[in-house]
């Protein structure tokens, strides 16, 4: 990416351009397996932009814009759980296996007895686990970049991510049995 930091910080357009095709698809679907709508990610992503865009003297600074850019994301998501818990306590709206996947997969399709089940699996994961296993696999980051985004050593990155696998493998190999 270049001096792509000084050029956001400049404030031009092709820079932010680039930013977005570099990693709004990946966000996106992070959000969307966060979240549980795709309405909110759609909502998040925008906002995690327009920050971006307003904060735009600080982007000169960052090593890792990805990373940067997921840890901006993180911090709306937190504010946005945060108000609708506020909002409506007792509503909660998550999405189905079905938009989760069909996110994915960029499409429609039919959804298998897995997808519920990987669905199922990763709600009983601890919330920070079940984070990690997001980033990893929805939004394709690295243990590294996931470390800079949560603020937790690689190592421990690491360990919950290996815990959780080995977790989501028996859960699941237990529901194919069923």
């Amino acid at each position: 990416m270049g001096d792509l930091g000084g050029r956001l910080a400049r404030g031009e357009p092709a820079a932010f351009a680039e930013l977005y095709d570099a990693c709004a698809d990946r966000l996106h679907h992070y959000l969307v397996a966060r979240l549980g709508s795709v309405a909110d990610a759609d909502d998040l992503v925008q906002e995690t932009f327009v920050r971006l865009a307003r904060g735009r003297h600080k982007l000169s600074d960052v090593d890792n814009l990805v990373a940067y850019v997921f840890t901006v994301a993180r911090n709306e998501t937190a504010s946005l759980m945060a108000s609708k818990l506020r909002e409506a306590a007792s509503r909660e709206q998550r999405a189905s296996a079905a938009e989760l996947f069909e996110g994915a997969r960029g499409g429609a399709g039919d959804v298998s007895e897995t997808a519920e089940a990987l669905t199922r699996a990763l709600a009983r994961l601890p919330t920070e686990q079940r984070e990690i296993v997001e980033l990893k696999h929805y939004a394709e980051l690295t243990l590294r970049q996931i470390a800079e985004i949560t603020g937790h050593p690689q190592g421990t990155v690491a360990t919950r991510y290996r815990t959780a696998i080995t977790q989501l493998r028996e859960w699941l190999k237990r529901a194919c049995h069923e």
